[in-house]
Parts: C-alpha cells; structure tokens; sequence
C-alpha cells in the first residue's frame, strides 16, 4: 500500500472512530461499508469542529470569512438566480452586506435557477415529497429533501447536499452541552435506552426526515428509537409513552408544556434523563416548569428549514450560535443592523454548509436579539436571544365541562397537509367556536378552501374529543406582523376573554 493510500485508510479509520465515539455507537466492522459517504464526512466535519474549538477568534473570523467569499463565488458561478441578483455587485466583492437580501418567495418563485445543479427541477421535487412514503429517501442518490410550512404564504422545498448534512449532525454531536447527570443523548441512542420524537408526521417535515435519516445509516438507532405524532389525542399520547418510557425526549416547546400538565397530574409517569426543545420559541418561563415537571434540564435547539442548526442550548439555558458556520444579521424593519441587545425586526440568514441550494442573507422572519455579555457555560460563541416564534395552544370545550388542549402545529398540520391551504389565520372567539381568516384570490375560492378547512378541521376535533366546536369563516385576509410578514397562525382566546 502506497503512503498517500495508508495515510487515507489511517484518516478514514479514525473518522470513524470520531464519529462512533461522539455518538456513543459501537463500531461494527460488518455494516459501517453501508453508509461509508455518510460517516465519512460526518467524521471529517467533527474533526473540523474540533480543530476550530482550538483556534484562537482571529483564526475563526479568518475561517468564517473564507466560507462566504467560497459561497459567494459558488452562487455566482453556478446559481443563474444569484449571478442576476448580484448583477450590481462587483464581482471579486466578499463583503457580504454589500450583497442585496432575498425572500422566501424570490427563491421559490425562481426555484430551478436558485439550485446549483440543473438535475434538480422543483415540479420533479414537488412530485417526490407528495409521496409520504418516500420521506428520508435520497433524492437523486445524494441529497436530502424536506419542507417548512407556509408563515409567509410561500411553502419552502429544502434540498440539502451530502456536506451540509454532514456539518448538521456534526454540530449536534459536538456542541450541545449536558448535564453530567442527565446523559448524552447520542450515548442513549447508541446503547438500550429509549429515545422519543414527537413531531407532526406524514410529511417530509425536517424534524422527521433528520431522524429518520439517522435511523437509516445507524441500525442500533432505530432499534431503540420511535416517532409519536402530534395529531393524535392527548390522552393516546400519554399511553403511548407511558408504555415507551423514554430516556430522552424530544419535541417543540408546546407540546413540552402540555406532558408537563400530564406528568404533574400523575397521569403521564415517564422518567427522562434528557429533553430536547426545537421549531418554536422556549421561554425561560416554560423552560424552568418543563424542567421541574420532568426533574431533568431541557436543552434548546434554534434551526429552520433554511438551515437545521443555526445555534445550540448550554446548561445555563443559553443559546449559542454557531458561527463558524452560520451568519445571523439582526436588522430593522430597512433591513439595517441593529446593535446587540436590541430586538430586531427581522434577521437575515447565510447558511454556509448548503452548496446546492445557497441561502444567503436570506430574510427569516424571526425577531432576535444578539448577547451583550458573556454567557456562564464559557463558551466563545456569541449568544442570541429568540423573540416570539410561538402560536397558541386552543383550549377548546369537550364533553360536559372538560376541555381539550390542542397543539397549533397539529392544527396547521390539517389545514396545510389535509385542506390545502398555505396562508390562514384561525381565532379562538369562544371556548367552543373559532373563526378562519383564509387568503384567496376571490370569494369562490376562499369559500371553496374554507368547505375543505371545516371538513379537515371538523374530522380533526371530532378525533380529539371536541365535535362540537363551531367554525366560521371571516373575511379579509390573514393579519400578518407588519415589520416581519409572518403570522400568527393560531390565536387562542385573550386573558381578558377568558375571564369575560
């Protein structure tokens, strides 16, 4: 064997040896050929990782620039979208703030141009994720596929190359810090412990295609591993897990809250050592009854479909964000920087993992406000403070006096998924009623997308136990924030309404 091969094989052993001791799986020599790409580069973005952790901040900043200005030029040369769009910048330019911000709807509207590889063409993708059934499957061979909602009335397809993957699962094996006490994890999953998703399923939403990726290239995963829905009876829920008994867990901050009801009544009696908190806004509020409810820390995860890991919970309930690998840009409602400490408008958002499909400056809607002082945890990452990414939970009248709590992203769900509909806003007006604001381009067809919403809908509740709530349809389109353009999709009643 030549020098240059051993020393391939010796970097190749070790990579997966980084790779299995970080996700605390036992390396079998039988199976790993299965997925070698996969833990290839996983391994190799850990050692990256790794590397960064020892350099000093001009080392980073230096690292940090060196991805834009690749991303940059990758976009210009490759993307006939941001080659237009860029059309005014010099072309040897790096500063990213002199290049303009995108939208969500800019990208989509002109999706085949956006992506870097002509085979990619979005109806062949729309056909693809219309098939439940595929979810997790590899696109082409090589890439992964996954969906966000409609906030802004534009649904997002999401194509991410073999290389981002690899930098996501990197970032949540090497950053993410736990209690001593309360267990890795990625240690659970690679032993006999049990491990939970609850996610809205039968779709190719991130959270579930990530997870059950995973479950594909790791085998011991997926033996100890289960996806529970969220559109499912609260009751049905808690059985369900009650017969898992789950060491670590994972869902959004809502239905976090709502197992915390349960397991202070007694009637869930799970034991988890860790929680995980992702896809809406966690408060410190939530966190701390989340936490006592459960007797265990829950760490806080902040991604979006645009990019999976844009900053990672510390034990001191922090969050970092990852900066060697994700630019965050505060700014007001002009899309200028606003300083540290201050909530933005908006943030623009530069992923510099994803080559295939670039997101840069990309406008996400989210309010943020960026860290003034060091955290506790030591970490040199800079932190960020998340504002308002959170609709309601409905608490909606049931049988005789009891009510029922429903999660706004299980409600979302049916009127996306089942009713067709991207861009609405439902208002709780009663303890038993709710109205439908619902954007179209006439009445025929807002009266047409509200007959399919009532009979989603009506279905839905029907399953949860409330049959009797009434819905109507108000006029007018959906009332999105000003500044952000996002909506507020599920309101629930007022305090002042309820106490009425």
């Amino acid at each position: 064997m030549t020098q240059v091969k051993l020393h391939r094989a010796r970097a190749f052993v070790d990579c997966m040896m980084i790779t299995a001791s970080a996700a605390g799986y036992r390396f079998d020599p039988w199976n790993w050929w299965r997925h070698t790409d996969d833990l290839w580069r996983w391994g190799v973005r850990l050692r990256e990782l790794w590397l960064e952790g020892l350099a000093d901040e001009a080392m980073r900043e230096a690292l940090r620039q060196q991805r834009i200005a690749a991303l940059l030029a990758h976009a210009r040369s490759r993307s006939g979208f941001y080659r237009e769009h860029y059309r005014d910048v010099a072309h040897d330019c790096t500063d990213l703030a002199s290049h303009p911000a995108v939208t969500r709807a800019q990208l989509m509207r002109h999706f085949d141009q956006w992506v870097t590889d002509p085979a990619l063409r979005l109806h062949e993708l729309q056909a693809f994720i219309a098939d439940p059934a595929r979810v997790a499957e590899p696109y082409l061979g090589r890439y992964t596929v996954w969906t966000s909602s409609g906030t802004t009335g534009v649904p997002g397809v999401y194509v991410q190359d073999p290389d981002a993957m690899a930098v996501y699962a990197a970032l949540l094996s090497a950053r993410f810090e736990f209690d001593p006490n309360a267990g890795d994890p990625w240690r659970m999953m690679g032993g006999a412990s049990r491990v939970a998703l609850i996610a809205a399923t039968g779709g190719h939403f991130a959270g579930v295609v990530w997870w059950e990726r995973m479950c594909r290239i790791h085998p011991a995963v997926a033996a100890n591993a289960r996806v529970f829905s969220i559109m499912q009876p609260l009751a049905q829920l808690v059985a369900q897990l009650n017969d898992w008994q789950p060491v670590f867990l994972a869902s959004y901050p809502t239905m976090l809250g709502l197992l915390a009801q349960e397991q202070r009544a007694a009637r869930l009696r799970i034991r988890p050592r860790s929680l995980w908190s992702g896809g809406e806004g966690l408060t410190g509020a939530d966190r701390s009854a989340i936490g006592e409810a459960f007797g265990c820390d829950v760490i806080e995860d902040y991604g979006a479909s645009e990019c999976m890991n844009i900053a990672f919970g510390c034990r001191h309930g922090g969050l970092h964000l990852n900066d060697t690998w994700v630019v965050l840009e505060p700014v007001d409602e002009h899309l200028r920087p606003v300083p540290p400490g201050q909530p933005s408008a908006t943030v623009l958002l530069t992923n510099l993992a994803n080559q295939v499909q670039p997101v840069i400056r990309y406008d996400l809607g989210d309010s943020i406000a960026l860290g003034t002082a060091p955290c506790p945890c030591g970490a040199r990452h800079p932190t960020l403070r998340v504002e308002g990414r959170r609709d309601d939970v409905l608490e909606l009248q049931a049988a005789g006096r009891s009510r029922v709590r429903l999660l706004p992203l299980a409600i979302e769900t049916v009127l996306e998924e089942e009713a067709g509909i991207a861009r609405f806003q439902l208002t709780q007006t009663a303890p038993d009623a709710l109205s439908l604001r619902i954007e179209a381009r006439s009445e025929r067809q807002r009266a047409a997308a509200f007959r399919r919403a009532a009979k989603a809908l009506g279905r839905y509740f029907e399953q949860q136990g409330a049959p009797a709530v009434r819905l109507s349809c108000e006029a007018g389109a959906p009332q999105a924030n000003p500044v952000s353009g996002k909506l507020r999709r599920v309101r629930a009643l007022s305090a002042a309404q309820r106490l009425a």
